[in-house]
């Protein structure tokens, strides 16, 4: 199913790299420790009206490439290197990006530093919640009660998803002002759409709009989105 509206992809157990330059040019420069990736292209592209655009792209040569252009306006892109596709905000500055060990880093600038320490916090949480049935198998291999288990991993869970929530929304309220807010939220949006397959809401969605300013409300995205849910 595809998504509704522009939104950073999910991301799991990925970190990042960058460093600030001038305030109206990126400057992309990537370093892949692989030999597999030689020869590949590298792609920004940007999703518009349900469909991926290209903004930039280059092939990498002897483990290097490089990307650059105008920044007309913030927005966010996906950078696709072979199996990986990474949120990145197109922002003024020099972004350095790091390939080695199926890992990818990246950090510099201010809205993508904000962005991985975000999405760090979040794969932390993501790690445990996967986890579970593993400690599952080992709580039965040491002689838990099967009531037992059920409810100590049931409160864990609970608690992760908790977790997570609050993670998300503070998140997301705390950059209202600016493209990651809105990019973030419409990433909710998006997988309740999935998840239900018609445009709805949860309660951490309504409990991020109410909380909203007008600008943020008043984003294409986010009044098409709400105006669907409306009317479902």
């Amino acid at each position: 199913m595809k998504r509704l509206f522009s939104a950073m992809p999910l991301l799991t157990t990925a970190v990042l790299l960058l460093v600030s330059s001038c305030a109206d040019k990126y400057n992309i420069i990537g370093t892949s420790m692989q030999s597999v990736y030689d020869g590949k292209m590298v792609y920004l592209t940007q999703l518009v009206g349900g469909e991926d655009t290209s903004v930039d792209s280059c092939e990498i040569v002897h483990g290097q490439f490089s990307m650059s252009g105008g920044v007309d306006s913030v927005m966010c892109v996906t950078l696709d290197m072979g199996d990986f596709h990474l949120p990145i905000v197109l922002e003024g500055g020099e972004i350095r990006v790091s390939s080695a060990n199926q890992s990818i880093k990246v950090e510099g600038t201010p809205l993508n530093d904000k962005l991985y320490a975000f999405l760090t916090s979040r794969d932390s949480l993501i790690m445990l919640l996967t986890d579970l049935p593993r400690r599952e198998s080992q709580m039965i291999l040491e002689g838990y009660e099967h009531d037992d288990i059920l409810r100590i991993l049931g409160e864990e869970e609970a608690d992760l998803r908790l977790s997570m929530d609050k993670l998300e929304t503070n998140f997301i309220v705390s950059n209202f002002n600016n493209v990651l807010g809105v990019s973030w939220f419409m990433e909710l949006c998006n997988a309740t759409y999935q998840r239900f397959g018609y445009p709805n809401t949860t309660p951490q969605i309504d409990d991020i709009y109410s909380r909203a300013p007008e600008d943020f409300r008043n984003n294409p995205d986010v009044k098409e989105y709400m105006k669907l849910c409306e009317g479902k």
